[in-house]
């Protein structure tokens, strides 16, 4: 099926190859232009069983690694460049499930093209039956040389684990604040990454996204330097749609305790936001700036929104929670 909209920004301006455009061709996939993939996600699930004892993708959603023969993506154990994943299969713990995999490519094009967090790569790409799925570039390896960079995720950093905190690790062990003195502790360039962090807690709040967990923050160095970095974004999801949140607004607890508006409301608001900016040295100019972006970015967040492969009761409840939480951190 040939489309009027890329596959990788969805951009419906622009000329297009294999249904993506030419900025995303160099972007997404180097320069090659992709054929859609020569498998459906019933052979997906086969080649996943046969290659999961190999490979070291974590988490809990069905993925595999990919990598190319000549403009093919095929499905491989060891030095994939591209992760791939499908829509869900369906075993009752998660809600709508058919629209898991438009749902983190939106998101993950919010955090990228609208708040211009530094971002994976991503897309979609359809299975040999025509069906979409969602596919990203790893940002781990070096695009010149292959080499591997030195990644730690933040549990990793912590040394937190299940034994050492329980099966919740990875929501219980600390907050966002912890989070902050992580950056300050380890990255050079802080007073930038710490910024950009708090751009990304404001999107995941935005988004609701409750799992934006320890282990979906990484710093990393690159090839030949002693140097880390925060790892662009990933793993983004409005979650609200798909399950029952177990840890209220997020993933993490923002601060250390609570304020007196969340004691009062029992949800996060402006002043909570106001008072992390605070604790983590933001300026009051730059946090202003970043609030006022919000308010007047909206409209750019809707109309990718419309632009999106979700189902319109998806595209309903997208917007609907994300304008609950603009009202809610609302000066």
């Amino acid at each position: 099926m040939e489309n009027d909209i890329c596959l990788g920004c969805l951009a419906t301006n622009k000329t297009l190859k294999n249904n993506y455009c030419l900025k995303c061709i160099k972007e997404l996939f180097n320069g090659i232009v992709p054929n859609p993939l020569n498998f459906d996600r019933v052979e997906f699930t086969k080649k996943r069983a046969e290659l999961s004892p190999r490979m070291s993708i974590s988490g809990v959603q069905d993925k595999i690694s990919l990598t190319f023969e000549k403009k093919d993506l095929v499905p491989t154990a060891i030095n994939g460049k591209y992760i791939l994943k499908p829509i869900s299969s369906g075993d009752g713990h998660i809600q709508n499930e058919k629209d898991v995999v438009a749902n983190e490519h939106l998101s993950m094009l919010i955090s990228k093209n609208i708040f211009n967090i530094p971002t994976a790569s991503c897309g979609l790409i359809q299975f040999s039956d025509g069906e979409l799925a969602y596919i990203t570039k790893r940002f781990d390896y070096d695009d010149i040389s292959g080499l591997k960079y030195d990644q730690e995720d933040f549990a990793g950093i912590i040394g937190v684990t299940p034994s050492s905190h329980g099966e919740n690790y990875k929501y219980d062990a600390c907050s966002y604040l912890d989070c902050v003195r992580i950056i300050k502790k380890y990255v050079a360039s802080s007073v930038v990454s710490v910024e950009d962090f708090f751009k990304r807690i404001i999107l995941n709040y935005l988004i609701c996204n409750g799992d934006a967990h320890l282990k979906n923050f990484s710093l990393f160095s690159k090839v030949n330097s002693n140097e880390y970095f925060l790892t662009p974004n990933y793993d983004l999801l409005n979650t609200r749609f798909h399950v029952n949140e177990k840890y209220g607004d997020m993933a993490l607890e923002l601060l250390d305790g609570y304020t007196a508006t969340y004691e009062k409301y029992g949800y996060y608001t402006y002043d909570d936001f106001k008072t992390f900016a605070k604790y983590i040295d933001l300026p009051d100019v730059r946090f202003n700036k970043i609030m006022k972006f919000i308010e007047e970015s909206y409209p750019k967040v809707e109309e990718l929104i419309d632009k999106s492969f979700l189902s319109e009761s998806a595209k309903k409840f997208y917007k609907s929670s994300y304008q609950e939480r603009m009202k809610r951190i609302k000066f």
